[in-house]
């Protein structure tokens, strides 16, 4: 790992919002309009109907008119002069046209919301959750049921929380998290947690020294100049430690990188990406990266 010289500025200009009309999917807009408007970008909100899965929950006879009132209310659901607005429907499942919708329209950033025990929300339950994930080639938003504040007109954060494994793609997620603290002078935490099985087999003072070390090599030279930028190293079960962290420093966003590779297996559910996402106190910000190190 190399130490980063400065940082880079990211933009976000096509904002691709998936609801399903629930509240979770109201906070999740919220901070789709606030990053739209931050970045002067356009934004395509999106539903997917599909007519197998509302046939578990409507009677036949009406299915077609479900769709319909899911088309109507989603054209309608922002009316801001301020933002290119481009609503997307399918009657279809959100599988069959995921994929497309990113590839037409030059989508950059997706943004979701999440529901507590239900995990992602309706129109990504089930499979469709580990579906999105694996093939998002682009940073995701989720919004969790324990996200209170809501951002007033367009979205900054002054405080942000970079959670990393240390792997090799932690510069190019530190690169996501460093643009975002640039832009407003912001508090930026380094965080890291050695596992216990780490600590049980390695003297524990050298591992968190050492991954001390390996933190300070993600902070740019000149950081201090433009962020505050902060290093924890904490020991136990990851997942819990972050979100212990983050809900001890409330910060308005979070930044998780995965790498190229990373696969969402059958333990989705369990693993430590869909706990963070969906325990975290502020909005996740997940990014994948770009570089295939296999």
């Amino acid at each position: 790992m190399q130490a980063l010289q400065t940082a880079t500025s990211i933009s976000f200009k096509n904002i691709l919002f998936l609801t399903d009309f629930s509240e979770a999917s109201e906070s999740a807009l919220a901070y789709a309009l606030g990053l739209a408007r931050h970045y002067n970008a356009e934004l395509f909100p999106a539903h997917a109907s599909d007519p197998l899965i509302l046939t578990e929950t409507a009677a036949p006879d009406v299915v077609d008119e479900v769709i319909e009132h899911s088309r109507t209310k989603l054209f309608g659901l922002v009316n801001d002069k301020d933002i290119k607005v481009h609503p997307l429907f399918a009657k279809d499942n959100i599988e069959a046209v995921f994929t497309r919708w990113i590839e037409e329209n030059g989508i950059d950033l997706i943004v979701i919301g999440t529901h507590g025990r239900r995990g992602v929300s309706r129109v990504l339950l089930g499979s469709t959750a580990e579906y999105i994930y694996r093939h998002a080639n682009v940073p995701v938003l989720t919004v969790g049921p324990h996200v209170t504040l809501r951002p007033y007109k367009g979205f900054e954060a002054d405080n942000i929380l970079f959670p990393t494994d240390l792997g090799p793609h932690a510069e190019f997620g530190a690169g996501y998290a460093l643009s975002f603290a640039h832009e407003t002078n912001a508090r930026l935490t380094f965080l890291h947690v050695v596992t216990l099985e780490e600590a049980f087999q390695r003297d524990r003072t050298e591992l968190v020294n050492a991954s001390f070390n390996k933190l300070k090599e993600l902070v740019p030279s000149d950081a201090k100049e433009w962020c505050k930028p902060e290093l924890h190293v904490e020991v136990g079960d990851p997942p819990l430690e972050v979100i212990g962290f983050a809900r001890k420093e409330r910060p308005d966003l979070m930044v998780l990188g995965l790498p190229f590779e990373k696969k969402f297996n059958g333990h989705f559910l369990s693993g430590v990406t869909y706990k963070v996402v969906t325990e975290a106190p502020c909005p996740v910000l997940t990014v994948r990266d770009n570089v295939n190190r296999n």
